[in-house]
């Protein structure tokens, strides 16, 4: 199974290649292959025994940060190696400051991750959520390097082909000394395809240990994003390709009914910002980038938000707050960050990836999820009529991010035990 695997990732490299050409351009894309392929660079300035943890792109990022910050207090000395999959989440990353060493990831074939592993000599690797790789999970076993999963999760769309494949999966996720899962049902997922029991614990969510933000600092923002004075604001945060589009209808028909309000979107690729922009400036609306107003600050009726990392704080903004990915078939995005700051929550259908805290904040009275774009219309229209409502939403909501908490202290106990122990007998290379 590895060896029809490893054909399958061969053929199919060239689109990878133009992939990320299309995605960050053919300089940002060339930059980063050595990095990708463990090349270059000075390996005697490399710090050796880390921690190595991987997490894809910038939500990912966002999940492990406050395990990231918790590292060197838990496991003194011991360096911490950041490897992403994507060059937004390797900016934030760099950004925040969370790892000695920050890195592209090495694609998944035997030569890139020898070479990571002679480079930077890892005691243990942490998967932030479902980073499974062949190639990686079969060298390390070989290697002897304990691999820990942390913030387990895999999604209903991704579950039925890892089932399909459980032939190479099984004797892979069998060498995985812990895996921690966000609930029983991810729980249930690991174990299906082969994961040890006494591995697999069930630990919360990361995403759940970010500390709730300062109320006191909406007044800053407000002024930082040119949206001062008593109009509403309405966030529309990590909106998919279709979404868009469902939005400013709505967004327009509440102005023409002389409702006021102003909205940002935040596309969950910041890629197409620029497109979305042209879209609202079709609509007849004052459209402005984020990284603009840096530049050249301008009144705004949209404001579509084109950097990394800020959509956190701009949800500071939201007296509503729409989680995206969920009027569309993309399995929705996480509602905590806009919960963490009061905003009343708004999604569609689509919350799959999410479903167990959705249906915490649903059955709270901290969101209203709706169907389409016409509940979406009337949700926005009676919770701005109601600024009782609103206010009783978000205290919700917040109540609710809050009392989720203690993921990072169990995540960090189970990396504890992964240092302590080697890859389980019975690895897969053998029957690979």
């Amino acid at each position: 199974m590895l060896t029809l695997y490893s054909l399958l990732f061969f053929a199919l490299s060239p689109l990878l290649f133009f992939a990320f050409i299309w995605r960050y351009g053919l300089r940002r894309a060339l930059r980063g292959l050595p990095e990708r392929f463990a090349l270059g660079g000075d390996s005697r300035s490399s710090p050796t025994g880390v921690l190595w943890v991987h997490a894809a792109s910038v939500g990912e990022v966002r999940a492990a940060e406050a395990l990231l910050r918790a590292l060197p207090g838990r496991f003194p000395g011991l360096p911490r190696l950041l490897t992403t999959t994507t060059v937004n989440a390797k900016e934030l990353a760099e950004r925040l400051g969370v790892a000695e060493v920050v890195r592209l990831a090495p694609v998944d074939r035997p030569g890139p991750v020898r070479r990571a592993l002679a480079r930077f000599a890892p005691r243990a690797l942490v998967l932030v959520e479902t980073e499974l790789w062949p190639h990686w999970l079969n060298t390390l076993a070989s290697r002897g390097v304990p691999v820990c999963v942390v913030n387990g999760r895999i999604s209903d769309r991704a579950f039925p082909l890892y089932y399909r494949l459980r032939g190479l999966w099984g004797p892979l996720l069998g060498t995985l000394a812990r895996v921690g899962v966000q609930s029983p049902t991810n729980a249930s997922r690991f174990l299906q395809l082969g994961a040890h029991p006494e591995a697999v614990a069930i630990t919360g969510n990361l995403k759940c240990d970010v500390p709730l933000p300062d109320p006191s600092r909406q007044a800053v923002l407000r002024s930082l994003y040119l949206a001062e004075g008593e109009t509403p604001v309405w966030v529309a945060g990590s909106t998919h390709d279709g979404e868009e589009e469902v939005v400013f209808g709505v967004f327009l028909r509440l102005r023409r009914e002389g409702v006021p309000l102003r909205l940002v979107v935040a596309p969950r690729h910041v890629e197409r910002a620029a497109e979305v922009r042209r879209y609202a400036e079709s609509a007849g609306f004052l459209a402005e980038l984020r990284s603009r107003l840096s530049v050249s600050p301008a009144p705004w009726d949209i404001l579509v938000l084109d950097t990394v990392g800020e959509l956190p704080d701009v949800y500071g903004l939201a007296a509503i707050a729409y989680v995206g990915g969920s009027l569309v078939s993309r399995g929705g995005q996480n509602p905590l960050e806009p919960a963490r700051w009061g905003a009343p929550l708004l999604w569609g259908p689509h919350m799959e990836n999410f479903r167990d805290l959705g249906s915490l904040f649903a059955e709270s009275g901290a969101a209203l999820p709706v169907k389409n774009a016409e509940e979406l219309l009337a949700a926005v229209r009676d919770l701005l009529a109601s600024p009782e409502r609103r206010e009783k939403m978000g205290r919700l909501a917040r109540s609710v991010a809050d009392a989720q908490r203690g993921a990072l202290a169990a995540s960090l106990d189970l990396l504890e035990a992964t240092l302590r122990s080697s890859p389980r007998a019975g690895a897969g290379c053998r029957k690979c």
